[in-house]
Formats: structure tokens, C-alpha cells, sequence
């Protein structure tokens, strides 16, 4: 088992199929149900732990920024995105639909810095999951005992694969051979930023690598793609911003998140209880609904993203965060 020291946290590595991607959030000292007393061999119960657990979920409902269910408009089209890393900046439970965000239970918040002017989410502290090392755990100790209805998670960072295609190479892309189709489906990878504002040195794509020395608000994105298409090789990196960030939140009435932030709330089924001096663990399981979750404005109604036509991407955010506690 291969564990990666993050500050005070350590990420334990599962096996994690590639279906249904599994994050596990798992805040804390030491990964394992017991340790041994080293003066006398004995084995020592080491204390409850609170595990979560993210479930990026492509069949799960599909929910507008109030929770409420919604198709893909029409003029619009949307696809599953392939998930390969999310970075988290916040995680908290809260007592009750009447609970502001500010007063909730923090679990985990990474830096904010202001080296960009205005504050924002540091980039590189942020927790990031990926299907090798995708485990934390924090003691139940370090929890406020109470009864808890709701979870809320800022989603920092989320780097992906669509599908998109080629339309407009012909005349886009310089040297295009001729006589080539540009009729072509390839992948892109995408790395897309979600919070209120992020400062951003540099990232990775898959190869290339993006230099931008500065903060970017919610809805910047880079994609990547590389191609070979009949001996013609060829590389692309096109920057943008989606201008809506969908960020469901089913008691926006009662407690709203801060305007521009990605902060999602989901509801427990029952609420969870966590008691003073637990013995046992409890373990969550929160399911990030990507249903369709990659939405662009599909100018010739064919349901495939052309962006070298000219069609935008419009929105790139979760849809809906469904929690519950497992055994």
C-alpha cells in the first residue's frame, strides 16, 4: 500500500475500477484499523476515523443549480466526461438546511493566497484524487459530535477526456493535407478550473504544460489535443471560459454559497449522527453527478462538439451531489 503525506494528511492507495471513478477522501494520521504497542507487541486500537468517499457518477441525476432535475436545453448538447483527477478546496457538514456556509463543521480547507491581487484558491494546495491515490481519513475526534443533514464541497480542479471533432480543420488548422476529411472524432483533454477564483502558476495538461502567473476566475479551462491523421501530426492547445458554472445547491433559499464559488450541497437521506467519544467508524459515500455535465452550444444540431466551428462550451459543472452514510 503506497500512502502520499499531503501537510497533515495522508492519501491511501485502492484499487479503483474505471468505470464509475471512485475519489476516496479519507483525512488523517494513520491509515491503518490498529497499530502495535512496540514495547510490548500488543496491537492497539487506533480511533474511530470519519471516511468519504467521492463517486464521480455519469448515471446519476442530472440537477439545476436549485436541485432540481433538468434535461439538456435545446441549441445545447452535453456528453460524459472521462474523469482522470479532481482537486477539492473545501469540504463541511452542517447541522440543517438553516445553517449560513460560513458556520458549517470544516473538515477540510486548503490555502488561499494573494499573490494574484485578489484572493483566491491557491492551485497547487489543493487536494487532488486520482484512481492511484484516492484515500484520507480524519479521527472522529477532530469532528464536532452532533447531527449533521448536509455536506458541502468546493471542487477546485477537475481534468478530463471528451470527445470532440475536427469540422473546420481544413481551413483552422495550417498545413490540414489536403484532400483529408476533417470529419474526424478525436479526445481532448480537459483541465478546467471551478472556484471563485484560483491563482494558477502553472498546469499541466497532458503534455503541455500552461504558464499563467496569475489568478483565473471560475470557468477557465484549458483543452489539449494531439493527433495523426494520415502522417500529419499535429498538436493543439486552446485556452478558454465556459460563462456558467453550474453549482447545485437545493437550499439556495436558505443558505446560499458565495456568489461565483463551486461550493455543491447534497443531502444526507437521514441525517448523519456523529456522537462524542465514537468507537466505530463512519464511513460516507458522496456521488458527484457528471451526468452530461460537459454542455456546448451545438450550432448545427448534430450532438458533437465542434469548437473549430466556432461552437462554445457553456457550462462544465457537476450536476447534483447525492451523500450517504455506508457501512
Amino acid at each position: 500500500m503506497s500512502v502520499l503525506d499531503i501537510g497533515p494528511s495522508h492519501i491511501k492507495k485502492q484499487t479503483m475500477k474505471k468505470t464509475n471513478l471512485i475519489f476516496s477522501v479519507l483525512m488523517g494520521i494513520s491509515m491503518l484499523s490498529c497499530s502495535v504497542d512496540q514495547s510490548t507487541g500488543t496491537p492497539v486500537e487506533e480511533a474511530a476515523r470519519l471516511n468519504i468517499t467521492f463517486i464521480m457518477d455519469a448515471d446519476a441525476e442530472r440537477l439545476d443549480n436549485l436541485g432540481n432535475p433538468v434535461t439538456v436545453p435545446e441549441g445545447n448538447a452535453a456528453q460524459n466526461p472521462d474523469f482522470e483527477i479532481l482537486g477539492l478546496h473545501f469540504i463541511g457538514l452542517y447541522p440543517d438546511k438553516f445553517t449560513p456556509y460560513d458556520e458549517g463543521v470544516t473538515i477540510t480547507s486548503t490555502a488561499t493566497t494573494g499573490s494574484g491581487g485578489a484572493l483566491a484558491i491557491d492551485f497547487d494546495s489543493e487536494v487532488f484524487f486520482n484512481e492511484e491515490i484516492n484515500t484520507l481519513s480524519v479521527p472522529l475526534s477532530y469532528v464536532a459530535a452532533g447531527s449533521y443533514e448536509y455536506i458541502r464541497t468546493s471542487i477546485g480542479y477537475q481534468k478530463y477526456t471528451i470527445v470532440y471533432n475536427l469540422e473546420g480543420a481544413e481551413t483552422e488548422i495550417p498545413d490540414w493535407p489536403e484532400g483529408v476529411d476533417d470529419n474526424i472524432d478525436v479526445d481532448g483533454i480537459v483541465a478546467s478550473f471551478l472556484g471563485y477564483n484560483t491563482y494558477i502558476g502553472s498546469y499541466v495538461i497532458k503534455d503541455q504544460t500552461v504558464t499563467v502567473n496569475g489568478n483565473k476566475a471560475q470557468g477557465y479551462f484549458g483543452l489539449e489535443t494531439k493527433g495523426n491523421i494520415e502522417g500529419f501530426v499535429f498538436t493543439q492547445v486552446t485556452q478558454g471560459d465556459a460563462p456558467q458554472t453550474t453549482v447545485p445547491n437545493p437550499i439556495n433559499d436558505t443558505s446560499p454559497v458565495p456568489e461565483g464559488s463551486c461550493v455543491v450541497t447534497g443531502q444526507f437521506p437521514s441525517a448523519l449522527v456523529i456522537s462524542a467519544n465514537a468507537t466505530e467508524d463512519i464511513n460516507i459515500e458522496v456521488v458527484v453527478s457528471i451526468n452530461n455535465s460537459f454542455e456546448w452550444e451545438d450550432g448545427n444540431g448534430n450532438g458533437k462538439y465542434e469548437p473549430l466551428l466556432g461552437e462554445n462550451v457553456l457550462d462544465m459543472g457537476t450536476r447534483g451531489v447525492f451523500p450517504s452514510v455506508v457501512d
